[in-house]
């Protein structure tokens, strides 16, 4: 029995920091999304969290480890989500296509205080390029995922005049664009309608697959 009870308390012990880790990242997302990138500090984060100083020194060590753990919880929180959703789709790459695009307007994903956070991030990169690695890794793998793709419905569609390279780029600059637009004027650029614009596209660059 003592030794069961050692395991449940450890079990407790580890769910506990996973909470309170989990608590900081949210805040910090709030903080980032009401004041920006530079006014956030520890205070803010701690002050929203509901948690000590010492709570965030005890995970992070300091405010630039819980800004790029932050970063780091987005990146891969979009990157699971589009995983997942191409494996739930059909096999036909304009299915998987669809369903990347489907994530990319998402509320846990395009929400108002998420975008915030991603383009202060952004903004960040040239100076930071820890940053930009942290965001690359991901990246990368979703813009390989993309030329595939695009690719795969060139052949099917017989659009021949057509770069996949060139389509995924444009696909991507779309998407970024209409975040954009949607942070910057949410009264005029809702989920529905940015997700609408994305398709639109689709249906004009590849009109035999998204017609």
């Amino acid at each position: 029995m003592a030794e069961a009870s050692v395991h449940i308390d450890r079990g407790r012990r580890t769910e506990n920091r996973e909470v309170r880790r989990q608590q900081l990242i949210e805040a910090t997302i709030a903080s980032v999304a009401e004041l920006g990138f530079t006014n956030t500090t520890l205070e803010s984060v701690t002050k929203r969290a509901g948690l000590s100083h010492g709570t965030i020194n005890f995970h992070f060590k300091s405010k630039e480890v819980l800004l790029m753990e932050t970063l780091g919880y987005l990146a891969k929180e979009h990157f699971d989500l589009w995983r997942a959703a191409i494996a739930e789709a059909d096999s036909a790459p304009s299915d998987q296509l669809a369903a990347i695009i489907e994530v990319d307007f998402q509320p846990p994903i395009c929400s108002p205080q998420k975008l915030a956070v991603w383009f202060s991030f952004w903004g960040q990169a040239r100076y930071r390029p820890t940053y930009l690695k942290i965001h690359a890794e991901f990246d990368q793998r979703r813009s390989l995922e993309l030329r595939r793709l695009c690719a795969e419905i060139i052949q099917e569609g017989s659009y021949d005049a057509i770069d996949p390279v060139a389509a995924a780029r444009s696909i991507e600059a779309l998407v970024d664009g209409l975040w954009l637009n949607i942070l910057l004027y949410p009264e005029e650029n809702g989920l529905e309608s940015a997700r609408d614009d994305a398709f639109d596209f689709l249906a004009r660059l590849f009109p035999k697959h998204f017609p």
